[in-house]
């Protein structure tokens, strides 16, 4: 099978990629000149590589012309300005949409990997679903909205649309920043820290991916990928800090007190022209009881299901992160 994967040199795709080629799939990967391949070198003599972009319709047109399957990963999870999520997470979907409608000759199957931000809030007792209403609360979630939106209403090509929650493990950055926080001995509980959330493994998620390729009966769907299990803010900053064997003062963080840390971290993104995940952008991801999602859809159907309990994931990603050297041992 021939497979094209968007985003392949990112936190996710850079997994994926390493899946495909262990498995034995005819690999192409769609890089921009200037994307940073540190995670993928080992890979990249073993795979076709088109140059290009989203933006780039000809470089899209060349990339699916001999692809079976697309694996779309490429996403803005941080961004200067909220018109750079849309540029990115919708138009250059609709853009990789068309080249699939029009050059994607032997286009069997589209599998995009969006995001629960897409869905929206969710608690225990009434956790986000698949055919539920969207309510995303961020540009970065009605931005993968309207990129699924796009996938749904033009697409020729049967497609599969993914929703992974919150993503953690090896090569990560976003999650990385509350492990270093923790591991300053502090763990800030933001309203208490009793949001909950779903989380899955970087692994969980690549099996995810894996198990709907070539699945007619995936085909027109969508599905979350998380673990079962919820945890509290509370939970998990707790549980890094027991691993990291460190007795963090937790302290209670209202909402509000945040703004003018974000604001900050904007405006030093701007000046730097280094996006942080830490924009108003996503701020008001904060303000919601839950991002729990519920994960019976993929399980009963695909009979996929996130095997990677958090600790365990979780202590993989800090032996990693202390291995690079992205953390120092206490």
């Amino acid at each position: 099978m021939r497979v094209l994967l968007t985003g392949a040199n990112g936190f996710i795709g850079s997994h994926i990629l390493q899946e495909l080629v262990r498995d034995g799939f005819e690999a192409a990967v769609l890089l921009r000149t200037t994307s940073d391949t540190r995670f993928i070198e080992g890979e990249l003599s073993r795979v076709r590589v088109h140059y290009g972009e989203l933006m780039s319709r000809a470089s899209l047109r060349e990339a699916v012309q001999d692809a079976e399957v697309l694996i779309h990963c490429a996403g803005k999870t941080r961004a200067l300005r909220p018109s750079d999520y849309y540029a990115v997470n919708d138009v250059g979907t609709r853009n990789l949409v068309a080249a699939c409608n029009r050059h994607g000759r032997a286009l069997k199957q589209l599998v995009v990997v969006s995001s629960l931000a897409a869905s929206g809030p969710g608690t225990l007792g009434s956790p986000a679903t698949e055919q539920g209403r969207p309510r995303p609360v961020s540009a970065y979630g009605r931005s993968k909205l309207l990129g699924e939106r796009r996938v749904r209403a033009r697409c020729r090509v049967p497609y599969t649309i993914l929703r992974p929650a919150a993503v953690y493990g090896p090569r990560d950055r976003d999650f990385h920043l509350a492990f270093q926080t923790v591991r300053r001995g502090v763990a800030p509980l933001v309203n208490g820290g009793r949001q909950r959330f779903s989380l899955v493994y970087v692994g969980d998620v690549v099996q995810g991916v894996m198990s709907v390729l070539g699945r007619p009966e995936a085909y027109g769907k969508t599905y979350h990928l998380a673990h079962p299990r919820p945890w509290s803010q509370r939970e998990f900053l707790l549980l890094a800090a027991r691993m990291m064997h460190i007795r963090p003062v937790s302290f209670f963080l209202p909402q509000v007190a945040l703004y003018p840390v974000y604001l900050g971290q904007e405006l030093v993104a701007r000046l730097t022209c280094r996006p942080s995940i830490m924009n108003l952008q996503r701020l008001p991801e904060y303000g919601v009881p839950g991002w729990v999602c519920s994960t019976e859809r993929a399980a009963r159907e695909l009979g996929f299901v996130a095997a990677t309990p958090l600790p365990i994931g979780l202590r993989r990603t800090l032996d990693w992160y202390m291995q690079k050297g992205w953390l120092r041992a206490a």
